[in-house]
């Protein structure tokens, strides 16, 4: 499962449809109909809530819900993805501020594309939004891509180190597939490392690729990084990431993405019995 926010497995697209075109992408934001679903990370320990990925969908009138995988191209290649991505953090933040309401506390990690992050308002424009609907800072984390840290803008280092300077959170997302050196790594001010779904498939049944995974669990130690595993999809994995001493597991073993108002009774069922 690739993320970004954005590319996944569960493509709900119908290939009885013409294909997307762009009229279609700027419909789809003028009518409100790009929102995001949430999927839980847990802890490996305690299997206890500490937050949620906002993962982009769009809520097609003819098609359905669509996960991103079925558009982003065509958004990539329009230069929309950064337009997007802020109505994803906005809608977010507006959903964590309803949570609260309702008497949970759930973190929300939002993907930003490296673009974004070369934006020098791009802190105070989160700011903004998050002052708007009167939520902590604590409780937003932002997602860059591991690609994005290995380009070593200097623009963007200076928008991460302001965003964590504010009390945001920070997670270098899709670990193992930007080849990201250590020393790049030292450079973010990062709180989460997340590694890639493939550092983790098959790495219970084959050593060299258990070795790797374990080598990036402990990268994230030393480095006071929270590790986070994706792309946990079995019972398996699930223990191999637990013995590896992963801190936090997303993925499918736990929870699809879910809209927000079906978090609260996913975590109900989930506290009464984590694997049913």
């Amino acid at each position: 499962m690739q993320h970004n926010g954005v590319l996944e497995t569960d493509q709900l697209d119908h290939t009885d449809h013409p294909p997307l075109v762009l009229e279609d992408i700027w419909r789809g934001i003028e009518n409100d109909q790009f929102l995001p679903h949430f999927q839980p990370k847990v802890t490996l320990r305690g299997m206890e809530l500490k937050g949620v990925e906002a993962l982009m969908r769009w809520q097609h009138p003819r098609r359905g819900t669509l996960t991103a995988g079925a558009f982003l191209p065509l958004v990539a290649d329009n230069f929309l993805f950064d337009d997007l991505a802020f109505v994803m953090l906005e809608r977010s933040v507006a959903q964590c501020r309803r949570w609260l309401d309702q008497g949970l506390e759930a973190p929300v990690s939002v993907n930003l594309s490296p673009d974004l992050l070369r934006d020098p308002h791009l802190t105070e424009r989160i700011l903004e939004k998050v002052h708007e609907h009167g939520i902590p800072v604590h409780l937003l984390t932002i997602e860059v891509p591991e690609a994005a840290v290995a380009q070593e803008s200097s623009e963007a280092l200076e928008t991460l180190i302001q965003l964590r300077v504010s009390g945001f959170g920070l997670a270098v997302d899709d670990y193992g597939t930007g080849r990201c050196g250590r020393a790049q790594l030292e450079r973010i001010p990062a709180s989460e490392l997340k590694i890639d779904r493939q550092m983790l498939a098959g790495a219970a049944r084959k050593p060299t690729l258990k070795a790797q995974l374990q080598e990036s669990v402990d990268l994230a130690r030393e480095l006071n990084f929270v590790a986070v595993a994706e792309g946990v999809e079995t019972r398996e994995e699930w223990d191999l990431v637990n013995e590896l001493g992963c801190d936090m597991a997303q993925g499918y073993f736990i929870a699809r993405p879910m809209p927000g108002e079906a978090l609260s009774d996913w975590l109900m069922a989930w506290n009464a019995d984590p694997f049913l």
